[in-house]
């Protein structure tokens, strides 16, 4: 599910949809270059589709290495209603793909713009968004067909920007942090999809199945064989990954070799490196690596087939979230970390060279009280180190200027006193001056709590009551000022 719920189809109908076939001819040259490293480094955008989303996305032509998640949604709605709302301008979303109960799909946003579909834009800049329809509290639960062809996008993309096919990197939207609060999952709406009833384990098993299915390799030596393998020569791979092989004749027993030392020996058939679990390449350095199936029989004799894989797995690196060079602060100031590669272990903040908090577990999220350090030039230093040891360290300098912060102030609300509304409402508020947070109270509830611009709240009337509401904006400053705008809207019910 997206930030904007999709409704049923209203109106003039779309252009009819690419069949599933027809996007597969376009994306298999895709695959095809992600499976050959050569080919992958050179492997062209793919074009937008007819029914490509009209202004509700961002364009941005990011590299193919800029992609790093993937995000399961679920759509709440018809396929084709699906599909026509998130072509509509006034969903404020997008998704990259849908994907039909029947095994259809549409490409709605290129994978090299970015979608809106995560509720955080931290990860919207850096994933694809897949929408499966369906509904997240369904018993029904998804097809088969459905399971087959998301995971055949998912595998295609994790192919082709080398993704790791794990659940650190292939999430559900529920996994996406809340950007107010990111100690909450679902993005800025907090959507729980794709729910209790998305069978992750079948998911990813199909993603690796699609994305390394075995390939004849046939190598023949007194009577034995190495048939095929889901590794072979000239891929280049990331993460954990499927090494499975098939071997014929009187095969007792089957080693793995990497680099030429053995790290498996499997006994039983089905024949795999390390009894049908995955190979951790991140524990490899990045470059080639010598491969090699040796396959024997209970009387010594034995076959191989030796190959030459790359290895690229990202390095563990660590960006500050929401700070810039020279930035002015004041009042509480979040500071997030970001890291890729490996999780860290453990993660500092220090100011001025001095140790003032950690964490051990995400979001590695500070929350840095400005009031208590004097006015001016200061630097922010976060390091983490990783379970292996390595360190990376990440500083910026900014300036703290509390005693010259202005005064937060409300300027306009995209709501007005007396209007009437029906449907979703994207309730945009701007302001001046330092702002803490901004929160949108309907009836009496805080409804939601902005902490960063754009201030915006997705009102969905129709979740509520028809009627006269009473709404109110409350800014609140840095220095603890709170300021408050009061209307009255009605609802009208949609029909």
């Amino acid at each position: 599910m997206l930030d904007r719920t999709p409704s049923a189809t209203k109106g003039a109908a779309p252009r009819p949809f690419f069949p599933f076939m027809q996007l597969l001819r376009r994306l298999i040259p895709v695959l095809a270059a992600a499976l050959s490293a050569a080919a992958a480094a050179a492997a062209a955008q793919p074009p937008p589709g007819d029914l490509a989303a009209q202004t509700n996305y961002t364009q941005a032509r990011r590299p193919q290495g800029a992609i790093r998640f993937i995000v399961v949604h679920v759509s709440e709605g018809s396929y084709l209603g699906t599909v026509t709302w998130l072509r509509d301008p006034r969903a404020h979303a997008s998704a990259n793909f849908v994907v039909g109960r029947d095994g259809e799909v549409q490409e709605l946003v290129p994978l090299h713009d970015v979608a809106w579909h995560a509720g955080n834009w931290a990860f919207n800049v850096r994933s694809v968004g897949i929408e499966n329809v369906g509904f997240t509290d369904d018993p029904a639960g998804f097809t088969m067909r459905e399971y087959r062809a998301s995971a055949r996008l998912a595998a295609v993309i994790a192919r082709r920007s080398l993704i790791p096919i794990d659940r650190r990197h292939i999430i559900g939207h529920n996994q996406v942090p809340d950007p107010n609060d990111p100690l909450q999952g679902g993005g800025i709406d907090n959507h729980t999809d794709p729910g209790r009833f998305w069978r992750w384990r079948l998911f990813m098993a199909l993603v690796r199945r699609f994305a390394y299915p075995q390939r004849f390799v046939k190598h023949e030596h007194v009577g034995l064989q190495v048939e095929s393998s889901t590794l072979y020569g000239g891929q280049t791979v990331a993460g954990n990954v499927p090494w499975r092989t098939r071997v014929g004749g009187p095969v007792a027993r089957v080693s793995f070799l990497v680099d030429g030392k053995v790290r498996w020996v499997d006994h039983v058939k089905p024949f795999a490196f390390s009894g049908g679990r995955l190979w951790r390449t991140v524990g490899l350095r990045n470059g080639r690596h010598r491969l090699e199936i040796r396959a024997y029989s209970a009387k010594g004799s034995w076959t191989r087939h030796r190959f030459t894989v790359r290895v690229r797995n990202e390095p563990f690196t660590l960006a500050p979230v929401g700070l810039k060079p020279q930035q002015q602060v004041s009042g509480v100031q979040p500071v997030q970390a970001v890291f890729t590669g490996v999780p860290p272990s453990r993660v500092l903040l220090y100011l001025d060279g001095r140790l003032i908090e950690h964490d051990t577990a995400p979001p590695y999220l500070f929350r840095w009280d400005t009031r208590r350090t004097k006015d001016g030039p200061h630097t922010l230093t976060l390091a983490g180190r990783a379970r292996d040891g390595r360190v990376v360290r990440s500083r910026v300098q900014v300036v703290v200027a509390n005693s010259a912060a202005a005064p937060a102030k409300i300027v306009s609300s995209s709501l007005a006193d007396g209007q009437s509304v029906s449907g979703p409402q994207h309730w945009l508020v701007a302001t001046t001056g330092n702002v803490a947070h901004v929160e949108f109270v309907v009836d009496g509830t805080v409804r939601a709590t902005a902490t960063a611009a754009p201030y915006f709240y997705d009102w969905d009337t129709g979740a509520g009551p028809a009627g006269p509401h009473a709404l109110a904006v409350r800014v609140v400053g840095a220095d603890g000022t709170v300021v408050e705008q009061a209307l009255t809207v009605t609802v009208v019910p949609a029909g």
